[in-house]
C-alpha cells in the first residue's frame, strides 16, 4: 500500500503528522510526553485497552503506523534546544540513545522504547527533513 503524509504544525511540541490511504485518513501520530502517540482511524472490534487486548486490525494499523512515526521521528520529535557545544547530529544520537535507555520525559525504566530494528531507522531520521 501507499500512504502519504501530511506533517501538520512547525511548533515543536504540536507537531503533527496525518497519514492518509488515498484520500481517506488512515491515522495520526503525535507528540506524548517526549514520546509518540499513534492512532490509528479503524481499531477493528474487540478492543480492551484496560486489559491491553487488541485487534488484528488495530496492530496491523498500528504497526504501519509506527513505521512512519520512526522514519519521521526527527521531524517529529526533535528541537532547537541543543547546547551551542553540540551538533544537531550529536544532539539527536543522544535523544536516541536516551530513548533506547528508556528514559522518556520523567521516566526511566531502563527497557528500549525501540521495538527490534527501529533504532537505526529513528537514527537516519534526520536524514528525512
Amino acid at each position: 500500500m501507499c500512504y502519504t503524509i501530511k506533517k501538520l504544525y512547525k511548533t515543536y511540541g504540536k507537531r503533527k503528522i496525518q497519514v492518509y490511504d488515498g484520500k481517506k485518513l488512515f491515522g495520526t501520530i503525535s507528540n506524548a510526553w517526549g514520546w509518540i502517540c499513534i492512532d490509528p482511524v479503524e481499531r477493528g472490534e474487540g478492543n480492551d485497552y484496560k486489559n491491553n487486548v487488541f485487534s488484528r486490525v488495530f496492530i496491523k494499523n498500528h504497526d504501519i503506523l509506527r513505521k512512519i512515526a520512526m522514519e519521521n521521528l526527527w521531524w517529529l520529535l526533535h528541537s532547537d534546544h541543543i547546547n551551542e557545544e553540540y551538533t544537531e547530529q550529536e544532539a539527536w544520537e543522544e535523544k536516541i540513545k536516551n530513548w533506547d535507555r528508556g528514559i522518556v520525559a520523567f521516566h526511566s525504566d531502563n527497557e528500549s522504547v525501540f521495538f527490534p530494528g527501529e533504532k537505526e531507522i529513528a537514527l537516519n531520521s534526520i536524514n528525512n527533513k
